[in-house]
């Protein structure tokens, strides 16, 4: 119960900030078509720009559990009933990588953001892993391991060259 409180609030937090993000960018915009923000974004204030983007970027982080925002992932799977757990590890974080790599490279193509990604995609993976080998628990241990393989996806993402990207796709 506690674990599923956990998850719902981290939700909620995360949906808000989704909210307000989507608010700042119609507010800036006009728009939230994202073939259009492709070109609004262009004539806006770089400042405007970059702060939206990082907003997104920390609500989809939330959704894929990057670190630091990992911090829920490995109590809430291992609670869940096993078909349930198989389901959120192939769809719930996914989505969030799936997110940013829409938004990084549809909107945000002209971006200054890829070094930090980077550097945070580098940390996921090592506390992924680092988390994995302090386990006993087998459910726990694949939940520290997809915390890092989500590191894997969002560094493809940060190195932003096709084959890289292509291969996050695939992975």
């Amino acid at each position: 119960l506690r674990a599923g409180s956990i998850y719902v609030v981290i939700n909620l937090i995360s949906s808000m900030l989704f909210l307000t993000a989507l608010a700042i960018t119609y507010g800036a915009t006009g728009t939230v078509n994202m073939a259009q923000l492709s070109l609004r974004f262009a004539d806006l204030p770089h400042d405007v720009t970059i702060g939206i983007q990082l907003l997104l970027l920390v609500v989809f982080a939330i959704k894929a559990a990057v670190f630091p925002l990992s911090f829920w992932l490995p109590d809430s799977y291992p609670t869940a009933p096993a078909p349930v757990t198989a389901v959120f590890a192939g769809l719930l974080t996914k989505v969030g990588v799936y997110a940013m790599i829409r938004t990084e490279t549809l909107i945000f193509r002209e971006n200054d953001v890829n070094f930090v990604l980077m550097i945070v995609a580098l940390a996921t993976m090592i506390v992924g892993v680092l988390g994995a080998l302090a386990q006993a628990e087998l459910k726990r241990i694949l939940s520290f391991t997809l915390v890092s393989h989500v590191g894997y996806m969002v560094f493809g993402l940060a190195i932003a060259t096709p084959a890289a990207i292509g291969a996050t796709i695939y992975y």
